[in-house]
C-alpha cells in the first residue's frame, strides 16, 4: 500500500471544515495515510482550548478511525513561538532550533515506512517545510496551497519569503483555485489545481422544506466581508434575518436584523441553511480572496439553494449556476431575483452541479496529481 505523509499547518483538532483532513480522509480509503499535525507551540499548549495537550507530551501515534479508513495522527513537541519576531537571524536561530524539536518524530514516523512507496505532502506548512526538508531523507514532497500566503494574518510577515524558498525545493505543486495557479505557473514547472469540494452525506436538500424570510452567510465573518455591502443588504431587506454563520473574527456595527450565530458542527449547518431564501457570499476583492475557491459555495448547491456572490474570484465554473454581482446594486438586485425566479428546475440544476464536486471526486483528483 502506497503512504502518503501529509505535514499539515490546518489542525486535527480544531471544529472547522478543512480541505486538507477533507481530502487525506477519503485518501486512507486506498492508502496508509500519517498525519503529522500543526506544530502546536507553548503558547497554544497554556491558551489554545483545541490543543491537544496530551498528545504533545506523548511520543505514539494517534490512530484515528474514520469512516475511510484509519489515519496516523503524530504530534511532535510544543514549538518555540516565533511570529512575534522581526529579526531575520533570530527567526532563522528559533526555527533552526524547532527543527530539531521536530526532528524526533519525524524519525520516528520514517521508521514505520517503505521509501520507495511513500511520499510527502506540505500542506500549507512552508515555514516548517524549508527547515525541516533535509529530514526527509529524499522522499518526494509536494506542497499543497490553499490560501494566499502573504494575507494570512499569521503568516504574512514570514510565509511568503519561505513560500518562495520553499517551493523552489518540492516537486509538485497542488492548489485549490485558479487564483493560486496563476500565481504558481511562472514559480514551478509542475502546478496542478484541485478545487474545494463537498461532503455530500451531510448536505442533502429537503424538497418539502420551505424557505423563511431569512438570507445567510456560511464561514468566518473576517477580513473578507464586505461590511459596507452586508449593511446595504440588511437595510434593503429589512423584514430579512440576515444571519451569520461561523466564528466572528473583526468587529462591526451593523443593523439588527444582522444576526451571529456563532459556528456549528458541520453536520449541523443544514438546520440552518434549508431555512435560508437565498445564500450569501459577500466577500471583498482583494488579492487574499482573488486566491479563494470558496468552500460553501458546493454546500449550498448541494441543498438547492439559490447563491448570490460578489465577483472577488474566478468564478467562473459557477456561471449559469450562482448569480455572480459586479457592484453592490447588481448584488442587491441579484437577491431578489434569486428569490422571485427560484423553482424546482433551478433546484434540481443546482444539486447535480454538487453532485460533481464531492470530496471523494475531488481526492481521486489529488492523488492523480500526486502521481502525474
Amino acid at each position: 500500500m502506497q503512504t502518503i505523509i501529509v505535514h499539515s499547518f490546518p489542525a486535527w483538532d480544531t471544529p472547522y471544515v478543512k480541505s486538507t483532513l477533507e481530502l487525506i480522509t477519503r485518501m486512507a480509503a486506498t492508502h496508509r495515510v500519517i498525519f503529522l499535525d500543526y506544530p502546536y507551540t507553548w503558547k497554544d499548549y497554556f491558551s489554545n482550548p483545541h490543543t491537544p495537550r496530551q498528545n504533545l507530551l506523548k511520543s505514539e501515534a494517534r490512530k484515528i478511525e474514520t469512516e475511510f479508513g484509519p489515519i496516523e495522527v503524530y504530534n511532535s513537541a510544543p514549538m518555540i513561538p516565533t511570529q512575534w519576531i522581526n529579526q531575520p537571524s533570530l527567526f532563522d536561530s528559533l526555527m533552526k532550533a524547532n527543527a530539531r524539536l521536530i526532528k524526533s518524530t519525524i524519525k520516528q514516523i520514517l521508521k514505520t515506512v517503505n521509501p520507495s512507496e511513500t511520499q510527502v505532502v506540505n500542506a500549507f506548512n512552508p515555514i516548517f517545510g524549508w527547515y525541516t526538508r533535509k529530514l526527509w531523507k529524499g522522499l518526494p514532497v509536494s506542497y499543497y496551497a490553499y490560501d494566499e500566503m502573504s494575507s494570512t494574518p499569521w503568516a504574512g510577515k514570514w510565509g511568503k519569503v519561505y513560500e518562495e524558498k520553499f517551493i523552489a525545493t518540492v516537486d509538485k505543486v497542488i492548489v485549490s483555485s485558479e487564483g493560486l495557479k496563476k500565481k504558481f505557473d511562472p514559480l514551478h514547472s509542475h502546478v496542478s489545481c484541485v478545487k474545494n469540494g463537498v461532503n455530500l452525506s451531510l448536505f442533502t436538500s429537503d424538497p418539502i422544506h420551505k424557505a423563511k424570510k431569512k438570507l445567510g452567510y456560511v464561514g468566518a465573518f473576517d477580513q473578507r466581508i464586505d461590511l459596507d455591502l452586508l449593511e446595504k443588504v440588511a437595510l434593503e431587506y429589512p423584514d430579512y434575518l440576515v444571519e451569520i454563520l461561523g466564528p466572528v473574527k473583526i468587529q462591526s456595527s451593523l443593523p439588527q436584523n444582522v444576526i451571529f450565530l456563532g459556528s456549528c458542527p458541520q453536520d449541523q449547518i443544514k438546520d440552518f441553511v434549508r431555512d435560508w431564501s437565498v445564500c450569501l457570499i459577500p466577500f471583498l476583492k482583494t488579492p487574499f480572496t482573488q486566491s479563494i475557491y470558496p468552500l460553501k459555495i458546493n454546500e449550498y448547491l448541494a441543498l438547492g439553494k439559490p447563491v448570490v456572490t460578489t465577483d472577488f474570484a474566478n468564478l467562473s465554473d459557477f456561471k449559469g449556476i450562482v448569480r455572480i454581482a459586479k457592484d453592490e446594486e447588481g448584488f442587491i438586485k441579484g437577491i431578489h431575483r434569486e428569490k422571485r425566479a427560484d423553482n424546482r428546475l433551478k433546484i434540481n440544476k443546482r444539486i447535480d452541479f454538487a453532485s460533481k464536486n464531492s470530496w471523494e471526486a475531488r481526492s481521486q483528483e489529488f492523488l492523480q496529481a500526486l502521481a502525474s
